[in-house]
């Protein structure tokens, strides 16, 4: 690993953490004030919808200036909106308050919605092929760690330093954020995109991604995995512990922890076992997507509550598994110009999937109820992985992605 590495390394990891404290506060604050779940739920809703949007619009401006130079823009644009956003939190929640609020809610969000897309591509750049396993499994090890420690702490610093304070470290990390953004040398790649219609700039990430048989696979299962993702957010999560364990809603962060915990343990896992995987993709990939399907599965059979807790940490080197292989596997696909749009439509679509799925789970949980979502989930979860198994090895779909793409398709 080199400088450029560890300095995009550190800027992730304060990204998200400022975003987790960021999202905790703001939800936090509105329940407390206004003791509206639907207002509560709006802001996830929101920031789904602006990542998808920005997500979507991001491929229109990545041949025109450095990737770093984006997120340089995207988060000094942050910074100003943070400040807003702590103003309008303490105001009396008027209509026209209300407005102000979910609207620099959405820029901020927006403009959030640049890094993951871009993110990949600059480790492309930056990390040599035979140790782009390592970088990802250190990547999502490290982010997990402090995830963990920010949605642990996150309503402990609400309660005892309150809302300015708390919204003063988001502040701080998207600075952290910025600085290291400013030390990353990575030559630009862009292209004179100006005699392009804008239609063909937004579209050439999704037609490569279409035209890409193992793109396309590996796409496919994860809108199935978008689309069962939901299952794990806060109302879910807390009428499995109240109906199936018959526990209270402490156990939701519990088994919040316990997921981030083996998440962690998992990323251990991969970089330990990052050379071994280096050529096997594929069946590292599809093996754990079965297992975390598997897992899921017997989740939602079971009532033991200390056993469901066992479960979800196995979930996450599962879990890992799938992702770090799948990473890796999208990284090779395509060339530094090209990735940044295959990765922005790849994530347009999981958003809108997450959106639908968030809309509708809850009221496919109250008609069958929670525990059937969970079994449910885990039968999908493992028809991905067949489908993966059978398109990727079988058909051989998976050998092009084992390594950087070399020649265009």
């Amino acid at each position: 690993m080199n400088k450029r590495f560890y300095a995009l390394l550190i800027s992730q990891t304060s990204t998200n953490l400022g975003f987790s404290l960021y999202t905790m506060a703001v939800v936090m604050t509105i329940f407390k004030e206004t003791g509206s779940t639907t207002l509560s739920a709006l802001v996830t809703i929101l920031s789904l919808a602006s990542r998808l949007i920005s997500a979507f619009l991001l491929p229109s401006i990545s041949d025109k200036f450095a990737l770093r130079s984006i997120l340089i823009f995207a988060q000094s644009i942050q910074l100003p909106f943070i400040i807003v956003l702590a103003v309008l939190l303490v105001q009396e929640y008027t209509m026209p308050i209300m407005l102000l609020l979910f609207s620099t809610l959405t820029v901020v969000s927006f403009f959030n919605g640049w890094f993951g897309p871009i993110k990949s591509t600059l480790v492309r750049s930056a990390v040599a092929e035979d140790n782009r396993v390592r970088a990802n499994s250190l990547l999502a090890t490290v982010d997990q760690t402090f995830l963990l420690a920010g949605w642990s702490i996150g309503g402990i610093l609400l309660q005892f330093v309150g809302l300015y304070v708390t919204l003063g470290l988001t502040f701080l990390l998207i600075l952290l954020s910025l600085c290291s953004l400013a030390t990353i040398n990575i030559q630009a790649v862009m292209n004179d995109t100006k005699r392009e219609p804008f239609v063909v700039r937004i579209t050439e990430g999704w037609k490569y991604l279409f035209k890409h048989q193992g793109l396309r696979v590996i796409v496919t299962m994860d809108l199935i995995e978008a689309w069962v993702g939901t299952i794990w957010l806060g109302p879910i999560t807390i009428a499995y512990a109240y109906e199936v364990l018959n526990k209270g809603e402490a156990w939701w962060g519990y088994i919040n922890s316990g997921y981030y915990l083996g998440a962690i343990i998992g990323g251990i896992l991969i970089y330990k076992l990052s050379t071994m995987m280096q050529g096997n993709l594929t069946i590292f990939m599809i093996t754990g997507a079965f297992l975390f399907g598997m897992l899921t599965f017997t989740y939602g059979l079971i009532t033991n509550a200390y056993l469901a807790l066992l479960l979800v940490v196995l979930m996450g080197p599962a879990y890992q598994m799938r992702d770090m292989a799948q990473v890796t596997m999208t990284q090779n696909s395509a060339d530094e110009r090209t990735l940044t749009k295959v990765m922005a439509a790849k994530s347009t679509l999981i958003q809108f999937i997450s959106i639908v799925s968030l809309l509708g789970i809850s009221l496919f949980a109250d008609w069958i109820g929670v525990k059937y979502v969970y079994i449910f989930a885990g039968i999908l979860l493992i028809s991905s992985a067949l489908y993966g198994f059978i398109h990727l090895y079988i058909l051989k779909k998976g050998v092009v992605l084992e390594k950087e793409l070399e020649q265009p398709l």
